[in-house]
């Protein structure tokens, strides 16, 4: 049995385990089954997702993270962000900014306070192609929604309903997460405008169920919400483990600044 250590923190409610490998190398390791012993709610810490801090020749550091379920991510708005609340803590205490590689490119993140932190989340896409691209008619059971592909290094199926509280995420979430249509899995983003500059939202994410946030999901939607005239193109994304601030600029690239908390840390004694 080999003692683990690992550092539980949080972003907007979206909550994930970190391991770092530059203090303790973990080569050779079963990650996601790792991850879903970990994640794992009632038997393990309990948490979204995985984080692993590794080594980079491309930036100052490297983020993998591991769903729940045991499936590789290729980017996390919020998990980047609490991988960059434990690097200051814990490696750079005086850097202004770090540049992080994910699997979907390098990313920026700057530190605003002790806890707020603001990501360069890249350039989205709207996919012409996806038979959920474009705004159409979705019609499941009886709801007919709004509904947007975008990806935000990751990708997510964006659907503008009139209630957030009322529309069955746990029951469509995961029917549309497997549709056909996406080989891949797709995360199901619903949202409702309460004005051109703010949205309250709920997040379906692959491979993790329903959060309590999500920063790709922010950001997906207010490019479905301004895409589509709703949403200006700086929006207040209410969700419901806390808010995040998502700004889509001229230049097309996406902005998310929101909190990073360390909850705790700890020691896994149960054998990886």
């Amino acid at each position: 049995m080999t003692p683990l250590r690992f550092y539980k923190l949080q972003g907007a409610g979206n909550d994930f385990v970190l391991l770092d490998t530059l203090a303790q190398p973990l080569s050779g390791r079963d990650f996601a089954s790792l991850a879903r012993r970990l994640c794992d709610r009632r038997l393990g810490v309990g948490a979204d997702g995985l984080l692993l801090v590794e080594p980079s020749h491309d930036a100052d550091y490297r983020m993998r993270i591991f769903n729940a379920d045991g499936s590789e991510a290729t980017m996390c708005g919020n998990g980047i962000r609490c991988l960059a609340r434990y690097l200051w803590e814990y490696h750079r205490p005086d850097a202004a900014s770090l540049a992080i590689e994910t699997g979907a490119g390098v990313r920026r993140v700057h530190r605003l306070s002790a806890e707020r932190f603001q990501v360069e989340m890249g350039t989205p896409t709207i996919t012409p192609s996806s038979p959920a691209s474009s705004p159409r008619n979705e019609v499941e059971k009886g709801l007919v929604v709004r509904a947007t592909f975008v990806h935000t290094g990751a990708p997510h199926l964006v659907l503008l309903v009139d209630s957030v509280d009322a529309f069955p995420l746990e029951t469509l979430g995961p029917q549309l997460e497997h549709a056909p249509e996406f080989p891949d899995r797709v995360n199901v983003s619903v949202a409702q405008v309460e004005s051109p500059t703010c949205v309250r939202a709920r997040v379906w994410e692959r491979g993790a169920g329903a959060t309590l946030a999500c920063g790709t999901g922010a950001c997906a939607i207010v490019v479905a919400g301004a895409h589509t005239g709703r949403l200006e193109r700086t929006v207040e994304v209410q969700m419901p483990g806390g808010t995040l601030q998502v700004e889509w600029r001229a230049d097309d690239t996406l902005w998310l600044t929101g909190e990073a908390v360390l909850v705790f840390e700890g020691v896994w004694c149960a054998g990886i």
